[in-house]
């Protein structure tokens, strides 16, 4: 899939000079980063335990059935998200001019402030499996319901849609700098209103999809990795 974007929508400016041996180094993490966060939160996706629908009950039962699964599928997300949101602070250093910049890094700014927030609220995860297996469901539901209705709980959840407006920004940034192409940005507008209309007991589905919203960090690790590749050359 990486040589596929590398090669349908990626521009290859003219390399510049390399940098000192730290700072190629971080690069390369930045890049590793931004392709590894990915693919972990994919992994983390397709091993999420199947729900029947959106409703409480049926999440808490989700997570309550195979404690394997839940948090095998809660480690590989909140790695996914975390190890995503580090790699994204090397990707301003894709925009060489003053074109895209601004966006960029507010974009940056949003979507690392948002993937950190969600990699610390799968901790979820664990304890509504517990209240799950030893609690009475009503009494499981009503614990999940009164935590997630806490006076302060938006300042912290309510930063989850950052993450998709600072991925759009990042997508126009990078597009407006010349380092990708615009397709980038039809395709996430496009994967953003298909998971509108996916019922989420199509698990895997679901997964797939949702996962391909953090492609521009595939993109941008791709690109920024192609770049250290010039200028080794």
């Amino acid at each position: 899939m990486i040589s596929n974007i590398n090669s349908a929508g990626l521009t290859e400016p003219t390399a510049t000079g390399g940098g000192t041996r730290g700072q190629n180094a971080l690069r390369r993490l930045g890049a590793g980063a931004l392709i590894g966060g990915p693919v972990l939160f994919l992994a983390g996706m397709l091993t999420c335990p199947p729900q029947a629908s959106e409703s409480t009950a049926d999440y808490v039962l989700s997570l309550a059935q195979d404690s394997g699964q839940t948090q095998l599928s809660a480690i590989l997300l909140h790695y996914g998200t975390l190890i995503g949101a580090l790699g994204l602070l090397a990707v301003p250093g894709l925009v060489r001019g003053a074109r895209g910049r601004a966006l960029t890094l507010v974009g940056v700014l949003l979507a690392a402030v948002s993937l950190l927030n969600i990699s610390g609220a799968v901790k979820d995860d664990w304890w509504r499996m517990e209240i799950g297996q030893r609690l009475p469901l009503d009494v499981a539901v009503g614990i999940s319901d009164a935590v997630d209705s806490a006076s302060l709980m938006p300042l912290w959840r309510g930063t989850t849609m950052f993450a998709q407006l600072g991925l759009l920004l990042i997508c126009i940034g990078l597009a407006r700098a010349g380092v990708v192409g615009w397709w980038m940005t039809f395709a996430f507008v496009g994967t953003f209103a298909a998971v509108m209309f996916i019922p989420v007991h199509l698990t895997l589905v679901m997964g797939a999809v949702f996962s391909l919203l953090l492609l521009p960090l595939v993109v941008a690790g791709v690109r920024i990795a192609g770049r250290e590749r010039e200028n080794i050359a």
